[in-house]
């Protein structure tokens, strides 16, 4: 009776759906599948089809990534439910939100993986990627496959590889503001078993925003790099794929403009010292796979290299307060084993085995200018004098200080996996998924970070002369953490026919630990008290520089179906997340820092809904793709510590700042195909995409209510030469993209105007 009320539960969850409208699925799981015309792997991880899986899923196939020049990761924000992708001041980092799940601050909390290959760090996921193929949003913890940072969700980026594809195309386009670009791949075959894929680019752009302080544009930027991929069919049933690429993306960043709370009007930008954001960086992969006829085995090897140069002005202001110049090196390797079947059978596993290692250095130094040494140092020497009677009076005497710092953070880790799946369990099309993987982390730092000033100390009697004396302290030293998850995953499925399919889902994902480099400006100030005042309590650093992964238990049920034979698809998902140990990103006191921490417990709970509607015979002729997200993520624990007034901050049942409490995307793409022997077709591009309300803080004080932004493109198509005529933006909405906070008062960095441009585009 259990067994028929669950099968008929699913059912219903399938609704429309029956076993003669949809395909069968294939019976071999280790071919490839064609979504909207390109061929996609099947996952080296998962136990059942790439389409069938279990979980919240996002498919943008390349029509679309075509349709809508994806060619950077911040372009699919909206594209899927409760996805958005914040745009920061810099490609510094790339904050990546999913069901109110993400980071602004160190680490990451959405995996994103680019032909099988993990990006292990933030800095390199704002790049222009060339030959996309297909992109796959999977929403919710992934963390039994994936591993860590994978709580939110996941982003697989395929590119197209010269064994599937070939031919030559190039880009030269011209747009507002100045911005040029100029992009050229190419993927053929030396022998129907080797093939080479080659691609670079380069663009430039003078910036959109006009910096009224020193009358230049602080955003002017230019990148350029390119990418060399290899395919090799060596053997019966083995293929070998070697990757690599180098990018250089360097100019002006940090175009954050004064926030008035009262008026909610965005001053222009005005700040006096230099702003500037220079990065070099490299990732390499092989991968090996053999398909055999019980088992796929998969080896993934990666090597990536990151060299950057920021320099902030961190006041924003036309104030000589502070600034800093931060260095990063990163050296870092990943290796992967995975193991599974290759046939839909009764009984499908995977297992395998993940370790990585990350050195990073990072040079942070920090100077205090002028205006920085009277409101931030001096109120220091300022506060040993008043706290200790007959103390002389010190006043600090350079015009400027600096406060060099240099942190080594090396991180390794190790995991195994495994998951079962059991089809057919009790009734026809009914499956179970069982996995589990144990994952363990280690991180070191070092650090090394000094301050030296020149004081003027004048006794408050006489006959004691005022005597120059040298104020310095110096923290050197270390520190470790180590933590261990293990991270289930149980899953429920009924397959109502061959391309519908109903689950439940239950997942574990986190975010890992870190240290809070950037605080160590604030950490020597009070070492600096501590050292000159003997009243001063001690802090205690270690609970101030480190912070513990943050972890996520995700519940959703949900529903995909393909209907007449793929003209119409959807999905439906109801979600609830529990997140413990947030890491709160609070700014500190002094404004010189922030810090992380786990200060809070969340919850996160939204529905989600996707549609793809291809109402002509011809599925490339006419489409349109629709999804909204609805989240509802806000703090149930919040332990804020204490204010400057000695008040108890406590922002429980305040939304969770950065997750827009609504995602809409709607698209409409139409190909209308001509007679014409030149103009073979002219396309037609329509998007909407939609976000808010975003509250910018935990005291949900500041917030970008609900905007929506227009794009649109005609091109005109050729059988070699394509003309697109573009434009974004076009109603030219002001919006609030990135918010900071400094020395308490709010910044906002305005979204991008209205944008038009052209390409020419050459294929053969």
């Amino acid at each position: 009776m259990r067994t028929q009320i669950l099968a008929a539960a699913f059912t219903l969850l399938c609704s429309a759906a029956t076993a003669d409208e949809i395909k069968e699925t294939a019976k071999d799981t280790s071919r490839v599948y064609e979504v909207d015309g390109v061929v996609v792997r099947a996952s080296t991880k998962e136990t059942t089809s790439a389409l069938m899986i279990p979980s919240a899923a996002t498919n943008i196939g390349v029509q679309r990534i075509e349709a809508l020049n994806i060619d950077n990761i911040k372009n699919i924000s909206t594209l899927a439910p409760n996805l958005f992708i914040t745009d920061y001041g810099s490609p510094l980092t790339t904050p990546i939100y999913i069901r109110g799940v993400g980071t602004r601050g160190s680490g990451q909390s959405v995996a994103i993986y680019i032909d099988g290959v993990p990006l292990l760090d933030k800095s390199v996921f704002d790049m222009e990627r060339l030959g996309i193929s297909h992109i796959e949003v999977l929403r919710g913890p992934q963390g039994t496959l994936y591993g860590r940072n994978a709580m939110g969700g996941v982003i697989n980026i395929q590119t197209k590889s010269p064994l599937d594809y070939q031919g030559t195309k190039i880009r030269a386009g011209v747009a507002s503001y100045d911005t040029y670009n100029l992009d050229a791949t190419t993927n053929f075959k030396l022998t129907d078993n080797f093939g080479i894929g080659i691609s670079a680019y380069g663009n430039s752009t003078q910036g959109y925003f006009l910096n009224t302080y020193t009358g230049k544009r602080v955003d002017a930027r230019k990148n350029a790099g390119g990418s060399l991929r290899l395919d090799w069919r060596f053997a019966q049933n083995w293929r070998a794929e070697l990757s690599g690429g180098f990018d250089y993306s360097g100019g002006g960043a940090f175009a954050y403009g004064l926030y008035d709370k009262a008026t909610g009007s965005i001053a222009d930008v005005a700040y006096n010292d230099r702003g500037t954001y220079d990065r070099r960086s490299s990732n390499n992969s092989l991968r090996l796979s053999r398909n055999g006829e019980k088992v796929l085995f998969s080896s993934t090897t990666s090597y990536q290299w990151l060299s950057d140069d920021m320099w902030m002005d961190q006041d924003f202001t036309p104030q000589s307060i502070f600034t800093i110049n931060q260095r990063q090196k990163q050296n870092a390797v990943s290796q992967e084993l995975t193991w599974r079947s290759a046939t839909l059978d009764n009984y499908q596993w995977s297992a395998g085995a993940f370790g990585f290692y990350s050195g990073m250095t990072t040079v942070g130094d920090v100077t205090f200018g002028s205006d920085g040494i009277a409101q931030v140092l001096q109120p220091v020497f300022d506060k040993i004098s008043q706290g200790a009677p007959g103390a002389p009076t010190m006043t600090i005497i350079d015009e400027v200080i600096p406060n060099p710092g240099t942190y080594k953070t090396p991180t390794w880790g190790a995991a195994v996996f495994h998951q079962s799946t059991f089809n057919n369990l009790f009734t026809e099309g009914l499956s179970l998924t069982l996995g589990i993987r144990f994952d363990y982390e280690r991180q070191y730092l070092d650090y090394n970070t000094s301050i030296e000033m020149n004081i003027a100390a004048k006794m408050p009697f006489p006959p004691f002369p005022t005597r120059d004396i040298k104020a310095d302290t110096t923290l050197m030293g270390g520190a470790q953490q180590s933590s261990f998850e293990w991270l289930p995953k149980a899953s429920l499925r009924y397959e109502c026919g061959g391309n519908a399919s109903s689950w439940i889902t239950v997942s574990k994902g986190y975010k890992a630990g870190g240290y809070n480099v950037q605080m160590f400006s604030e950490v020597i100030q009070g070492a600096l008290q501590e050292k000159y005042n003997p009243k001063a309590t001690p802090s205690d650093l270690q609970s101030t520089i480190s912070y513990k992964p943050e972890i996520t238990w995700n519940y959703e049920i949900g529903t995909r179906v393909d209907l007449f034979d793929r003209a119409w698809s959807l999905e439906a998902v109801l979600f609830y997340m529990d997140i413990s140990n947030v890491q709160v990103t609070r700014f500190v006191d002094g404004g010189s820092g922030r810090v992380l921490s786990n200060a809070a417990r969340g919850s996160s709970y939204g529905a989600e809904f996707a549609t793809t509607i291809r109402p002509l015979r011809n599925r490339r002729a006419l489409r349109f793709d629709v999804n909204y997200g609805y989240n509802h993520a806000t703090f149930t624990q919040y332990d804020g510590g204490k204010d400057r007034e000695g008040n108890t901050v406590d922002y429980s049942g305040k939304f969770i700042p950065y997750t827009p409490s609504h995602t809409f995307n709607a698209s409409g793409i139409y190909n209308l195909g001509l007679s014409s022997n030149f103009l073979r077709n002219i396309e037609f591009v329509v998007s909407y995409n939609g976000a808010g309300k975003i509250y910018w803080n935990e005291a949900n004080d500041v917030a970008q209510n609900f905007y929506g932004l227009v794009d649109a493109k005609v091109g005109f198509h050729t059988k070699y030469v394509n003309l697109e005529l573009w434009a974004k933006n076009i109603f030219d909405t002001r919006y609030g993209a990135f918010y900071f906070e400094s020395f308490s008062k709010s910044f906002i960095q305005q979204g991008r105007p209205m944008t038009f441009g052209v390409d020419l585009i050459f294929k053969f």
